[in-house]
């Protein structure tokens, strides 16, 4: 049976010899939480009991923690408003400076991953390795003596700095990367021995490509290496780890972290198990920080995944939804899910920093899965794919996979011949595969030959590739390929529909179509449809490229800048509604008349939160139900509640946006982790902010996430805030009442749309509303919002109006104009807090004023509201008359008492 209402508790000042069932040591030390995982797990195990929080600290894991069947159906979750990180490296102190700015400690043998401070450290290599240029601390080779081989190598005939490398010696346990001309990938393996004379590297094992002359390599892991800030390596000769920090200080006070563990937690068996608001740190490049094996309807979520290898690795499992993680500067890849996985949802993960040591790695990677949705993931700067989904043979094809609505920036930044969504279909099948709604930008490729590096190469935004059939690919977004935005090698019956491309370097077409000569006959195109895209070119180069394309239609395009093929397409200006601004939504009146529509830019990078928030402890919430949010390719996940906007939550809170900038996956990763224990919520109005600005309105138009971004990106630093109520602006007109209700967005969108242009305001206050009435007053107290929704929603219909008129209530009553000039919401709010129980005065008669004074009357042109202006700033420090027959020495007698006069406020 289980227990929904209590929960054992880890921390770091914990005692496993304890109960476990208290949050924090008791005032005499004799009972608290447990110290570790592993014993709250037996005691879970031991007990109906199925939650466990976790503290916020750091646990160093000296061995993976792993969750059978004996699990299924516990939570182990972050304890509200804490981090807690599980982390298997080994912290090395005692550091010695040695000369040169190098430090060093005992320990033993260590790899490629290190970190100071949370930041990963770069091992030291040969070459002169710079940050940012790819091309760097590489060094080219010519194929062994025999030809090109898989276990060695031969530095180049003229490369002095590798022939002193050698003539040197190398180490024990220095590692040596290599990669072919076509750098489709890399390995890493040990070096087994060196020749000098005959200037020779062999591996301790195979690469998986011959290596050509004009391949690449570089040695790893020597000390003797080291040269920038921020590198270190293993010295074997002294066993000693030596590191070059950019802060001693840091390192000296805080030491090294030496990943040592390939995984910290594994699922096996298991099913039903939460993992919510954990960060895993500190796993080597080569291991998996979180593996689940045969585990099914498990919840993945808000977790943060730093300076580890691959993030997590499914073998297996299923119904297993992944949502809302972090993922950051990875050694290799982000999720990869394999062999007999069916019907997971990977959706609103954000991954930033993807194969930081092994190159050959995706944010997400498909083999031998079915009924996989991936969908409104923020994928960023990969030195390979984004999404990988790869069909070698019969064990590993994807069927029934759905990607749609995710943003992959800077893709294939270190490699060649791959795409920001890359299929590989050797099998030859249907693969009923739905690419759809994709923001692409910034594709890279890069490569090697005889003559030096090739930029730019073979690289694509969606690459259909060796026989892949069946794809749908629609409503994408792409912008700065290599080749081509969509790539069909050798498949069959694909759909290329309503997609938008930029083109901007002469190399780049937005279709490729050819077939794969190596593949005989099933390499032959057939069947397949490019037809309905927007496509704008700035360089003239026609938009195709086919080398025997088979059978095709290439028809019905709206192209700019460009011929079209055939006479079949059509050519038009002004695509896209302002591109300079970066506003690539529909801009043409000629894409109706194809069937073109615009793309979904709101579902772009993010997808709704399914997975339940961490509950407070004790409060139950349905542990151990053994169930998972629902999966399959059905459509987006549905949400719970009202639409989460994570860009309006990140433009909500100043630390995030400093944080994350506009990146949605980001934002609601955050807001999964940690943001909904600790409180926060969304109070940034998109819509408003573009509505309080002519500027905003006529560049985002009824764009919130463009909005959402301008604000995060800039606004806030301008100075810019919200000043339009979409609420009170749809109360200020009967017509808008009764269309839209009350519906903020909708009111926001018109506004934006045409109610500015028609001379519309917002005439309606809604405290003023609230201040008419005692009833609404002791109702609704200060809440705008809700006196708006108040008068659209029954307020009209009955009858009721805006008695109260603040700038009325400010001229009756000197001290507050003193106070507050003209700010008529504080006259609102004084009057709500503490005037109307004062019995203060609300009448001013603004017509006796300008009556009294006939200077004022002909510069206001009469307006009683002008007239009250002028009393509140000017008149009453000149000791104006108040009414003609009253002097000014009796001008408070001319304040008319509460009923005598109604303002005027334009509501209808």
């Amino acid at each position: 049976m289980t227990d929904t209402q209590q929960a054992f508790y880890v921390a770091t000042n914990g005692n496993d010899s304890w109960s476990g069932r208290l949050a924090a040591p008791n005032a005499d030390g004799t009972d608290g939480p447990f110290a570790t995982l592993e014993r709250a797990q037996s005691a879970m195990r031991a007990t109906g009991i199925r939650d466990t929080y976790v503290r916020g600290g750091t646990y160093a894991m000296a061995r993976t923690v792993t969750l059978t069947a004996a699990d299924n159906g516990v939570r182990i979750m972050a304890f509200p408003g804490e981090t807690p990180v599980f982390s298997g490296g080994e912290r090395v102190g005692g550091f010695t400076a040695i000369g040169g700015g190098l430090y060093a400690a005992a320990t033993s043998a260590t790899g490629l991953d290190l970190s100071i401070g949370g930041v990963r450290q770069k091992v030291a290599q040969t070459g002169d390795w710079n940050a940012g240029d790819a091309k760097s601390g590489w060094s080219v080779l010519e194929a062994a003596a025999g030809g090109a081989s898989k276990t060695s190598l031969r530095i180049g005939a003229g490369d002095g700095a590798m022939a002193a490398v050698l003539a040197a010696g190398v180490q024990p346990g220095t590692m040596v990367q290599t990669f072919d001309t076509e750098r489709l990938s890399d390995n890493i393996v040990g070096v087994a021995s060196i020749d000098a004379g005959s200037r020779t590297v062999n591996f301790t094992q195979g690469a998986k490509y011959a290596l050509r002359s004009g391949g690449t390599y570089r040695l790893l892991n020597d000390d003797a290496f080291i040269r920038d800030a921020g590198e270190f390596a293993w010295s074997a000769e002294t066993g000693r780890l030596v590191v070059k920090p950019q802060d001693p200080g840091a390192l000296l006070s805080q030491g090294a972290v030496v990943a040592r563990l390939g995984t910290l937690v594994a699922l096996n068996g298991a099913s039903g198990v939460t993992l919510q608001g954990l960060t895993f740190a500190d796993t080597s490049w080569d291991g998996s920080a979180l593996t689940l094996t045969n585990a099914h309807a498990n919840s993945i979520a808000g977790n943060r995944f730093v300076n580890v290898g691959t993030a997590m690795t499914l073998t297996g499992s299923s119904a297993n939804a992944i949502e809302a993680n972090r993922m950051e500067h990875l050694g290799a890849g982000g999720i990869k899910v394999t062999y007999g996985s069916n019907g997971n949802r990977i959706s609103a993960n954000s991954m930033d920093g993807i194969g930081e040591v092994l190159k050959d790695v995706a944010g997400i990677q498909l083999y031998g899965t079915s009924g996989t949705l991936i969908s409104g993931n923020d994928i960023r700067n990969s030195a390979r794919y984004g999404i990988s989904i790869k069909n070698w043979d019969g064990a590993t094809v994807n069927t029934d996979t759905v990607v749609e609505y995710n943003r992959l920036y800077n893709t294939m930044t270190e490699t060649a011949d791959g795409g920001a969504i890359e299929m590989l279909g050797r099998s030859n099948v249907d693969t009923r595969t739905i690419i759809r709604g994709n923001d692409i930008r910034n594709v890279g490729g890069l490569a090697t030959d005889g003559s030096g590096w090739l930029d730019r190469q073979k690289s694509f935004g969606i690459y259909l590739d060796d026989m892949a059939n069946g794809v749908t690919v629609q409503d994408n977004f792409i912008q700065n390929t290599g080749w081509a935005s969509v790539f069909i090698h050798g498949g069959d019956s694909n759909t290329v529909t309503n997609n938008f491309a930029t083109l901007s370097n002469p190399r780049e077409r937005f279709i490729r179509l050819e077939w794969v000569p190596s593949a005989g006959t099933i390499g032959l195109l057939s069947n397949n449809r490019v037809t309905g895209n927007v496509i704008s070119s700035s360089t003239g180069v026609d938009y195709w490229e086919f080398w025997t394309p088979g059978s095709y239609t290439v028809a019905g395009n709206l192209l700019q800048g460009i011929r079209g093929l055939n006479g079949g397409d059509t050519v038009s200006l002004g695509l896209f509604a302002n591109p300079a601004a970066g506003d690539f939504r529909l801009g043409s009146g000629a894409a109706a008349a194809l069937g073109i529509h615009d793309l979904d830019w709101g579902r772009m990078g993010f997808a709704p939160l399914t997975v339940p928030g961490i509950p407070s402890p004790g409060a139950g919430g349905g542990a151990g139900s053994g169930t998972a949010p629902a999966t399959g390719t059905g459509g987006a996940p549905a949400a719970a509640g009202p639409a989460f906007s994570p860009l309006a939550y990140i433009a909500s809170y100043a630390d995030l946006s400093a944080a994350f900038g506009a990146n949605a996956a980001a934002g609601a990763a955050h807001y999964a982790a940690s943001g909904r224990a600790e409180g926060r919520s969304v109070s940034f109005d998109p819509l408003a902010y573009i509505a309080s600005y002519g500027d905003l309105s006529a560049i985002f138009g009824a764009n919130g996430d463009a909005g959402a971004a301008h604000y995060i990106g800039s606004g806030r630093a301008e100075g810019r805030s919200v000043s339009f109520d979409p609420l009170a602006y749809i109360a200020s007109y009967g017509d808008l009442t009764a269309i839209f209700g009350a519906n903020g967005d909708a009111g926001a969108a018109h506004y934006i749309g045409s109610g500015r242009a028609e001379g519309r305001s917002v005439s309606f206050d809604p405290l003023a509303y609230i201040a008419s009435y005692g009833d609404l007053t002791a109702a609704l107290g200060t809440d705008r919002t809700a006196a708006a929704m108040h008068y659209i929603g029954s307020g009209r219909a009955e009858g009721r109006t805006v008695s109260f008129n603040p700038l009325s209530y400010l001229a009756a009553n000197p001290d507050l104009a003193a106070a507050f000039g003209t700010d008529t919401t504080r006259a609102d709010l004084h009057y709500l807090g503490s005037g109307r129980t004062e019995g203060r005065s609300t009448g001013f008669n603004a017509s006796a004023y300008l009556a009294a004074n006939a200077d004022v009357a002909a510069a206001t042109g009469g307006d009683l509201t002008a007239a009250m202006r002028h009393y509140i700033l000017n008149g009453r420090l000149e000791g104006r008359a108040l009414s003609p027959a009253a002097p000014p020495a009796r001008a408070a007698a001319a304040l008319l008492p509460d009923n005598a006069m109604l303002a005027a406020v334009g509501v209808g």
